[in-house]
């Protein structure tokens, strides 16, 4: 299997909230309607009262989901492999005038006690890891019984192969993640990713797709525009309008309750 390049996220630490580099997508394309979809599923789904939730975002990256969490009123906690992203998210939260406890630590291996949090998210991380069910089974142990894990990744198909691996990734034309972010064999599918949660006592789950809803032309001339140097990262990703969908066929998000 291809090698999967974690590193990156060490090299490119400072554009997480940048205008420009290929962080700036996640923060103006894929974050906004994720973190709508969570904030729906806790305050509407779920009724829950954010303020005072113990959160626990894992492979928190530059604080994209901590940050609006902590808005919320949510008292979040992110742990993460990369001390420079870490760096960047305090940096980030203090200027953003926002309290949350930013610590260094493994997925696989989360550094808290049993039944410690009243959420768990995890986004952006599980097609990177090599072992997804122990990082599952650890978030189920530091869940509080009730509590709520919610994730995306990315699906195993022919779908996602051509656009997220050939096109965002491989094409010199297309590109616009470096190589290696991604390897297609660690993407996860819903009936793989439905058994782990069942496995570790997250029986009650739901998934939704994450999928583009703009006009493709209009996303075609955007990206043509910024490999001409004539738009940067962060206004591309706002023109790639993406939205809760039922199409699990590329990206899914979804949440799931600890029994």
């Amino acid at each position: 299997m291809q090698a999967i390049d974690n590193g990156i996220y060490d090299r490119v630490s400072d554009t997480w909230w940048d205008q420009d580099g290929f962080m700036a997508l996640l923060r103006t394309s894929v974050n906004p309607p994720r973190m709508a979809y969570f904030r729906k599923v806790l305050l509407e789904t779920l009724r829950r009262d954010p303020h005072g939730l113990r959160v626990l975002d894992v492979g928190c990256g530059g604080g994209l989901l901590s940050e609006p969490f902590a808005a919320m009123g949510c008292e979040v906690t992110g742990i993460d492999q990369s001390l420079p992203t870490l760096d960047a998210a305090s940096r980030h939260a203090q200027a953003s005038r926002l309290s949350i406890d930013y610590r260094l630590g493994d997925a696989g291996a989360l550094p808290f006690a049993d039944r410690s949090f009243d959420v768990v998210c995890c986004c952006d991380v599980l097609e990177h890891v090599d072992d997804p069910a122990a990082v599952i089974g650890e978030i189920a142990r530091v869940l509080k019984p009730g509590g709520v894990f919610f994730f995306d990744t990315i699906n195993r198909t022919l779908a996602s192969k051509l656009v997220a691996i050939k096109l965002a990734q491989d094409c010199r034309l297309t590109r616009i993640v470096p190589k290696d972010v991604h390897v297609w064999e660690k993407f996860i599918r819903p009936a793989e990713l439905a058994r782990m949660l069942r496995e570790h006592g997250l029986s009650d789950h739901a998934f939704a797709g994450l999928s583009p809803k703009g006009n493709p032309l209009t996303t075609l001339l955007a990206l043509a525009r910024n490999k001409l140097g004539r738009m940067s990262f962060a206004e591309l990703g706002a023109r790639i309008t993406l939205g809760e969908s039922r199409n699990l066929a590329i990206s899914y998000m979804g949440f799931a309750q600890l029994t």
